[in-house]
């Protein structure tokens, strides 16, 4: 165990952490710096030293982050990509006819504050270790099976060794939790339409958009011009959710997160109507990158 590099892993998550929480995403991030023996078993077992392609060992520090939503993944992954210096991805890709688990994971460059740190506390003591990290990105439902499935699975393959029948049913499990995934995503897409026929429009945008809101409850001035206006309130529901996510990444919008200033937000960035416009606050009103 190393703790300056533990906390240096901690110090990284803070920093992805912070980006992601201001789109108001379900999510929890994990962090964790390897061991010196698992340091050096990498080394050994994936022979880097020999390696006609120059590798180096790039999970030093590793990010796992979870998703509560399976659509949330590719706004992380883009947000990522956007905030921080990604230098590799990979992503597998799906067969129609093998069921198999799908990874995603990404290659950061440390700043040059945390590489120097970096260096200074593990790699300058061993060859063939980079100055990046790696984080995966999951789902809160599969991320159960992931962790037996690495422990008991990937680290101990010579045990599943002609037994290929049993470990397709494993990847049965994994399977129903993808499944799982899509029908819990259903399920809240059926409760935002649900409330939207009912005119409940503070349900409705958080079932709709699934995000972690400061406050409960719209301004009744908004309300009224819903209720008024059946045409507004149809095209707010037909909004694409992971495109106005990926805007609030992309231009940076630091904004406190309420139900009515992400109607403030929509309306600047699609639905630019005007009474939403004049009861909105003058941080909204100023803000460059909404009003471009």
């Amino acid at each position: 165990m190393n703790l300056g590099l533990d906390r240096l892993a901690r110090d990284i998550s803070f920093k992805i952490e912070d980006e992601l929480q201001r789109s108001g995403i379900f999510f929890r991030i994990f962090a964790r710096a390897k061991s010196v023996e698992s340091v050096e078993k990498k080394l050994v077992s994936k022979d880097y030293q020999n390696s006609s392609e120059n590798k180096k060992m790039q999970d030093l520090i590793g990010i796992r982050i979870t998703a509560y939503f399976v659509d949330d993944l590719p706004i992380v992954q883009e947000a990522i990509k956007k905030r921080f210096n990604c230098i590799d991805e990979t992503i597998d890709e799906q067969s129609v006819n093998k069921f198999e688990p799908q990874r995603v994971n990404l290659i950061i460059k440390m700043t040059e504050a945390d590489a120097k740190e970096a260096i200074d506390l593990a790699i300058s003591k061993y060859n063939y270790i980079d100055t990046t990290y790696e984080v995966q990105l999951r789902t809160v439902l599969s991320e159960g099976w992931h962790e037996v499935e690495h422990d008991l699975r990937y680290k101990c393959k010579k045990d599943w060794v002609d037994y290929s029948d049993i470990s397709h049913i494993f990847n049965g499990v994994y399977a129903s939790l993808v499944t799982s995934d899509w029908t819990i995503m259903a399920i809240f897409e059926k409760l935002a339409y649900s409330h939207f026929k009912n005119n409940n429009w503070n349900a409705m945008l958080r079932n709709k958009f699934r995000l972690r809101f400061k406050e409960a409850e719209l301004d009744y001035r908004v309300v009224e011009i819903l209720d008024e206006d059946k045409i507004l309130s149809k095209e707010l529901f037909k909004i694409d959710r992971s495109l106005i996510l990926n805007r609030i990444f992309i231009d940076g919008i630091r904004i406190p997160l309420t139900l009515t200033n992400l109607i403030h937000i929509i309306n600047a960035y699609c639905l630019k109507d005007s009474r939403l416009i004049s009861i909105a606050p003058d941080y909204i009103k100023n803000n460059k990158k909404l009003f471009k």
